[in-house]
C-alpha cells in the first residue's frame, strides 16, 4: 500500500475520532455548567425554560456528529486545512451556547440559536461540497436539497431571530419563552431523520451507479 493510499484510508477514522472527542468536550462543558449554576428545582416555567435549553444543546450536538460523522466517513482523500478547520467549526460554538444557557434573560440565547443555524447551513453545505466534489460521492449532492437536513436549519434561523427580537422587548410569555426554548430538542431529531433518509437514499443510488 503507497503512503498515499494509507492517508486516504485513515482520514475518515481520523476526522470521526476528532469530531467524537470535540462533542463530548460540548457535553462535558454542558453538564460542568448545568452543576456549576443551573437552577433546576422547584419545577417552575422557569426551571422548565432550562431544561429545554439543555436538551436543545444536548439534542444538538448528537444532530451535529451524525450529520458530519457520516458525511466524514465516505471520504477517502489526503487530508487538507480545510479539513482541519470544519471539524472545529459547530462543537465549538456549542460550548459558547452553554454558557447562555439558564439565565435569566433568554433573548441572548435566542440570538445565538439563529445565528448558531446560520453557521450550521454555511458549514454543512461546504461539507457537502467537499464530499461532492470526489467523483464517488456525486450522488450525495442530494443532502443539500432545502426539502431535507437543511429545512429545519433554514426555517429556524428566522423563527429564533424573531424570537430573540420578541422577547428583547418583552414580547413573549413565560409559556412562549418556554415552548420556543424545547423547539430545538424535535427540530434536531426531525433534522436527523431528514438526513439518514437522504443519506441511505444517496448510498443507495452510488451502490447502483457501481
Amino acid at each position: 500500500m503507497s503512503l498515499r493510499s494509507q492517508v486516504e484510508r485513515q482520514f475518515p477514522t481520523l476526522f470521526i475520532t476528532l469530531l467524537s472527542v470535540l462533542i463530548g468536550l460540548v457535553f462535558a462543558d454542558l453538564i460542568g455548567q448545568v452543576l456549576a449554576r443551573m437552577t433546576l428545582w422547584p419545577f417552575d416555567l422557569t426551571t422548565l425554560r432550562t431544561l429545554g435549553q439543555i436538551f436543545a444543546s444536548g439534542f444538538c450536538a448528537f444532530a451535529v456528529w451524525v450529520v458530519f460523522a457520516h458525511i466524514g466517513i465516505l471520504r477517502r482523500h489526503i487530508p487538507t486545512l480545510a479539513d482541519s478547520v470544519i471539524v472545529f467549526v459547530l462543537p465549538v460554538p456549542l460550548i459558547v451556547g452553554s454558557s447562555l444557557a439558564g439565565r435569566s434573560e433568554i433573548w441572548p440565547w435566542y440570538y445565538f440559536a439563529s445565528g448558531y443555524l446560520v453557521i450550521c447551513a454555511v458549514s454543512t453545505h461546504w461539507q457537502i461540497a467537499m464530499a461532492t466534489a470526489e467523483r464517488d460521492l456525486v450522488s450525495f449532492v442530494r443532502l443539500a436539497r432545502p426539502t431535507g437536513v437543511m429545512l429545519p436549519i433554514y426555517f429556524g434561523i428566522p423563527v429564533f431571530a424573531a424570537a430573540g427580537w420578541a422577547d428583547h422587548n418583552a414580547m413573549l410569555t413565560p409559556l412562549l419563552e418556554t415552548l420556543v426554548a424545547f423547539a430545538p430538542t424535535p427540530a434536531s431529531l426531525i433534522c436527523t431523520a431528514l438526513f439518514f433518509c437522504d443519506w441511505q437514499k444517496a448510498v443507495a443510488a452510488r451502490d447502483i451507479a457501481g
